[in-house]
């Protein structure tokens, strides 16, 4: 499943504080050859005349990563952003540029690319571990840790070849973390496996950026670009389109996203987990109005009574533009525990909409709000009808102040209540 490599390009011992960036990349470009046929190739090599074209995997790329911060990597496929994964990972060299890693390196990239597949799962944590620099001593001390959070203990004496996806993703994502590297880089990896240990593998996460752990997450979920990371960068055909805050740079990139897909959202599908979301209804029926009451119902279930839960909801004009949105887990409410089953209810006393037809997103998510058990989406749920012809979107409580006949005009006061 996993990419496990020890970046062979300047590595630079860990410094004491005020730590200088985990990472610094400076005009970095990445060339290849592309040739149109094996013939083309032969004949280049043969007259030394060129008989390729070169494609700019990466051109001019500079950024900094923050110690002990998260930074997300985004973009479309083929944007360049595993080919600068593989060079921050030592696995490729660039063509040009500057880059300097510091401390210890563990990535997750592609799949099953750094396990023998002859090899035993004991036998590849043990290779994948003096790769990462290891001694031997460590790596026993270690390898108990690595199976025990894998949970493959009944196969782990078996050839990788065996292991479905999910097992490898489980194998590498403990070999990649375990190890308590510097620097963790990952690919896509939480995209993989099942429910339950997606959010196994999002608490070790944020055990290790808590801990100081730098990450640097290449991800198609824009959710988990914004939880985990402060910083983002966005790379379009090899080139920066942005980077800065991620809130900032995600938001670029889905304006971007929907204006090229006519205002059309793709979701992610999820895995079958522990907690299901059962129903999701609106008790006022399909139509509100401003002004009134509104409300939203939602009810699910779990296997596991010990899990916590916090509930998520967004309201999405059909045309995709995101009017709000609220969180149990932002309101500081206390988290859902305790039972099998469970059913809470947003309600909006004066519902601010003017008009429009919704879609009703629901999410249910794990006690820190950040792994998404379940979600229902019900697609051009309710329609707002005004009773008048009306402007805009929503409306603001406001006031008018200052003026009179014949006086010269005072600056008027709007209050907006959000």
């Amino acid at each position: 499943m996993s990419g496990l490599a020890a970046t062979t390009v300047q590595t630079l011992p860990a410094a004491a504080t005020p730590a200088p960036a985990a990472v610094t990349v400076s005009q970095l470009s990445k060339v290849y050859r592309v040739h149109a046929n094996p013939m083309s190739r032969a004949v280049e090599l043969l007259t030394r005349r060129p008989r390729h074209r070169a494609f700019h995997a990466l051109d001019n790329v500079s950024f900094e990563v923050p110690a002990g911060q998260g930074f997300g990597l985004i973009g479309e496929n083929g944007a360049g952003k595993s080919t600068l994964l593989k060079i921050l990972s030592g696995i490729t060299a660039p063509s040009s540029g500057e880059l300097a890693v510091r401390g210890k390196v563990a990535s997750i990239l592609e799949l099953g690319s750094a396990f023998h597949p002859e090899l035993t799962g004991r036998q590849n944590i043990v290779l994948n571990a003096a790769l990462l620099g290891l001694s031997e001593s460590v790596i026993r001390e270690k390898t108990p840790q690595i199976i025990a959070f894998s949970e493959l203990e009944g196969f782990i004496d078996q050839p990788v070849k065996t292991y479905s996806t999910g097992m490898a993703m489980r194998l590498g994502f403990a070999i990649a973390t375990q190890v308590e590297p510097d620097v963790l880089i990952i690919d896509e990896a939480l995209s993989v496996g099942d429910g339950y240990f997606q959010k196994k593998c999002i608490d070790r996460l944020l055990e290790f950026t808590s801990g100081g752990g730098t990450l640097v997450l290449c991800s198609h979920a824009m959710y988990y670009i914004s939880a985990f990371c402060t910083q983002a960068l966005w790379l379009q055909n090899g080139k920066i389109a942005a980077c800065g805050p991620s809130q900032e740079v995600v938001r670029k990139y889905e304006e971007f996203l929907l204006a090229k897909a006519g205002h059309s959202h793709a979701d992610d599908a999820l895995v079958a987990g522990p907690a299901r979301i059962s129903d999701v209804r609106l008790p006022g029926g399909p139509l509100a109005r401003q002004g009134e009451i509104f409300a939203l119902d939602i009810a699910w279930k779990t296997d596991d009574p010990g899990l916590e839960f916090h509930v998520g909801v967004g309201l999405n004009r059909i045309d995709g533009v995101e009017v709000c949105s609220f969180s149990t887990r932002q309101d500081s409410k206390p988290a859902f525990t305790g039972s099998r089953s469970y059913s809470v209810r947003l309600e909006l006393p004066d519902l601010q909409i003017i008009k429009g037809r919704f879609t009703v997103y629901a999410f249910l998510l794990d006690g820190a709000g950040l792994h998404i058990f379940d979600r229902q989406i019900l697609a051009d749920a309710f329609a707002v009808e005004s009773p008048r012809y009306a402007i805009g979107l929503a409306h603001f409580p406001h006031r008018w102040s200052g003026g009179s006949a014949g006086a010269a005009a005072v600056p008027t006061e709007t209050r907006v209540n959000v």
